[in-house]
C-alpha cells in the first residue's frame, strides 16, 4: 500500500496468531482515528501475550484503508485481549471513524501477508509463488554466504537448516510485507482508489 507506516515492528516469530484488521477511515476523522489508534496500540502493548503489530495505510482512494496486524503469541493471548474492558471500550469507539464495516480475520504464519480483505479478489497463486521467489531465494543466498564460515565443516543437511531458519525468519518479516505492499498494485490489478 501506499504512504504505509510501521507503528510496532513485529519480531520474526513464525508461531502464535495474527489478527488482521481492516478499517476504511472517513476522510474527515483521519487525524482523530490515528490518534485513537495510537492510544489502542499503547494498551495493546501491555497485554500479557502480545508480540507485536504492523499498520500498512492507504490514503489515496476516497476513503482511507488501514489494514493492522497484531501478532499474539496464542489464541489464547487473543481472546483475553479480546475480553479486555479496553478492547470493548475502542470498539465502542470505532464506529465514529469507519465509513463502512470492519473486517477481522485470524492467520497464521506467512498467511497474514499473503491473504487480502474479502472484497479483493485473490492474486492467482502463480503470483503468490512469485513473490515467495523473490523474496527467498536472495535471503538463501545471503544467509549462505554468510554462514559459511561457521558452518563449512557442517554436515549439509546442518548447513541447510541454519541457512533455512534465518532466511523464513527474516521473510517473515520484514521481506514479505515489505514486498506486499511494493507489489501490491501488480497482486490486486483490479483495485480502485
Amino acid at each position: 500500500m501506499s504512504d504505509a507506516a510501521a507503528t510496532t515492528a513485529m519480531p520474526p516469530h513464525s508461531t502464535g496468531i495474527t489478527l488482521v484488521v481492516t478499517e476504511r477511515v472517513r476522510r474527515s476523522k483521519l487525524e482523530a482515528y490515528e490518534a485513537w489508534a495510537r492510544r489502542l496500540h499503547a494498551v495493546q502493548a501491555t497485554q500479557p501475550g502480545f508480540v507485536g503489530l504492523h499498520v500498512l495505510r492507504d490514503t489515496n482512494g476516497p476513503v482511507a484503508e488501514y489494514v493492522t496486524l497484531v501478532r499474539f503469541a496464542s489464541a489464547q493471548a487473543l481472546e483475553a485481549w479480546r475480553a479486555t474492558p479496553a478492547y470493548r471500550e475502542a470498539l465502542a469507539q470505532l464506529d465514529d471513524f469507519t465509513a463502512d464495516e470492519v473486517e477481522y480475520r485470524e492467520a497464521q504464519g506467512l498467511e497474514a501477508w499473503f491473504d487480502r480483505p474479502a472484497r479483493l479478489p485473490a492474486p492467482p497463486l502463480w503470483k503468490n509463488v512469485i513473490v515467495g521467489i523473490v523474496g527467498v531465494y536472495p535471503l538463501i543466498m545471503l544467509f549462505a554466504t554468510l554462514l559459511r564460515p561457521v558452518t563449512g565443516e557442517w554436515p549439509a543437511w546442518a548447513a541447510t537448516l541454519a541457512t533455512a531458519s534465518l532466511s523464513t525468519l527474516f521473510l517473515n518479516w520484514p521481506v514479505l510485507p515489505w514486498l506486499s505492499r511494493l507489489l501490491r498494485p501488480w497482486l490486486y490489478p483490479t483495485r480502485r482508489g
